[in-house]
């Protein structure tokens, strides 16, 4: 029974997947024209500059994407970086954690300039869309290219962040750049809490000048970013087999996203919704909770969620479908803008018993997910329309004896970060659960005078004639990190356009990638000097 399916429609132009605010007003205006669209030019013969082969980083991003590298599994990919070196005779550490730092020689005369490092991480979010059958944990990623893009077959495409990888590599498989000392730093784990960057060791790093390559907007650097915590939550919970009918509830089609850079624009979260439409219908006709799950990261805004509800068998069905329908109605209104390709369906299910909770506890569960916090909390007063602190309900999953629920805390103020982390902890607490801080960074300050990240204007204004915008953003990234292990160490992220990362929408610009590579190759010629 499909009770709530509505056409999609195109999202209105006013709505962007992030916000920027420009913070060095007193340099730079608004560009006038980004690389990307300068890229469009050039496919129509006038060319303003000229762009850099970037095929050999195309080949390795192919490479890497064939290698499955997801979070938490990334052994197979620290290796490949390993050999990589290895084959080349560039001095390589890797450590426990998958960490590798793979350093190449300046090129020659260039000995004496001050050495630059180069970083981006080797685990990207799994997810496909839920009738794709692959095992993303063992099987690679199929690239597709088309009008100008590369996206994935049903999967996320993993540009977040194998295209900094690629392009490291490519660096260091390259005699003919003109480069001081580069020191590759490829961490494990950033998508689950910054992991591989909290375990590195910076003690041998020679450089003092970072450039992150995991930003996802060409023309845009990254000078700051929040700080966040992973938080993850167990309800405890006791089912006993009961005869009834099981009703399965879905809510799909959700606009989904980056928890971090697109988390301001409001729409909805699978694992909320669901649980406001099922609260909504336990107030008229009460039910047994069997199951529930949604999301497939703490840092993705879910795109859906479903669970298996049971009733008794003489209740009213069309009654029961009839609530559902005003309930999944009445959050599509909501939503309407942001989210219209929201999709609701139920099912029937005959069973002479399921195991399930009570009805008691069904309702706590419910009240739970209905008394955390979801989405942004503080807006920032002095970056416009940038947030200050959010919260994401990333993952719901029901075990045989406990509910697991996953969040991501973000905030660019250390201390809000923490009471944010706290309430979520005392909340739980409140319910009859627990709570655990699985990992914690803080936020990467701004800083008022960085000569690195004048550096990589002035690179990008010669080159493309353009001023670059230059802004703090609400996601994670590990230059807080790094630069937290080394205090003197000065970075700036920068990256080609990718969009909707850490879903299976995934994509990432051809154009823009041979923009930025053309880019890297210019800042480290002029580093050399």
């Amino acid at each position: 029974m499909g009770f709530l399916r509505r056409p999609r429609r195109a999202s209105r132009k006013n709505i962007k997947s992030r916000k920027k605010e420009n913070i060095i007003m007193e340099k730079t205006e608004a560009p006038a024209e980004t690389m990307a669209q300068t890229a469009e030019s050039d496919a129509q013969g006038a060319a303003d500059y000229v762009r850099a082969d970037a095929e050999s980083v195309f080949d390795y991003f192919r490479q890497i994407t064939a290698i499955p590298h997801g979070s938490h599994h990334t052994k197979e990919i620290s290796d490949f970086l390993v050999a990589f070196a290895n084959e080349r005779g560039l001095d390589c550490v890797q450590d426990e954690a998958n960490n590798v730092i793979i350093t190449k020689k300046a090129s020659k005369g260039c000995e004496n300039a001050e050495p630059i490092a180069l970083q981006g991480h080797i685990d990207m979010v799994l997810a496909s869309e839920p009738d794709k059958q692959i095992d993303m944990l063992t099987e690679p990623v199929t690239i597709l290219e088309e009008d100008g893009w590369m996206t994935a077959d049903g999967t996320t495409l993993g540009a977040d962040n194998g295209i900094a990888v690629a392009m490291m590599l490519a660096v260091l498989a390259d005699e003919s750049i003109k480069h001081p000392l580069i020191e590759c730093i490829f961490t494990s784990d950033e998508e689950v809490g910054l992991v591989g960057a909290s375990a590195i060791d910076l003690s041998g790093l020679k450089s003092r000048r970072l450039l992150n390559l995991d930003s996802e907007e060409e023309g845009v650097f990254c000078a700051g970013c929040a700080g966040g915590s992973e938080v993850v939550c167990e309800i405890p919970m006791k089912r006993r087999n009961r005869e009834g009918i099981v009703l399965n509830v879905r809510v799909s089609g959700l606009r989904g996203g980056h928890s971090g850079s697109d988390i301001q624009i409001g729409s909805a979260n699978g694992n909320n919704l669901l649980a406001r439409a099922l609260y909504k219908v336990f107030a008229e006709e009460s039910f047994r909770l069997v199951s529930m799950s949604g999301g497939d990261a703490d840092n993705a805004i879910p795109t859906g969620a479903e669970a298996r509800i049971l009733f008794p068998a003489e209740s009213d069905r069309k009654k029961i479908e009839g609530l559902f329908k005003a309930a999944g109605e009445e959050l599509f209104a909501e939503y309407e803008v942001t989210d219209p390709g929201m999709t609701w369906n139920a099912d029937w299910e005959e069973a002479e018993n399921a195991a399930a909770v009570s009805r008691k506890k069904t309702l706590g569960i419910l009240s739970y997910i209905m008394a955390v916090p979801t989405g942004v909390t503080h807006m920032n007063p002095v970056i416009k329309e940038m947030p200050q602190t959010s919260l994401n309900l990333g993952i719901i999953r029901t075990h045989k004896s406990r509910l697991l629920v996953e969040f991501m805390v973000r905030s660019g103020v250390n201390s809000q970060n923490a009471f944010l982390t706290e309430r979520v902890v005392l909340i739980t607490e409140a319910f009859g659960g627990k709570a655990t801080v699985r990992s914690s960074y803080p936020a990467w300050e701004y800083r008022n005078e960085s000569a690195f990240r004048d550096l990589c204007v002035r690179v990008y204004k010669d080159l493309t004639g353009t001023e670059p915008g230059v802004e703090v953003i609400h996601a994670g990234l590990e230059c807080g990190i790094l630069s937290g292990k080394l205090p003197e160490l000065d970075c700036i992220s920068a990256g080609p356009n990718l969009e909707h990362v850490h879903t299976v929408r995934e994509r990432m610009n051809i154009n823009s990638v041979k923009n930025v590579w053309t880019y890297v190759l210019a800042l480290l010629e002029a580093a050399a000097e």
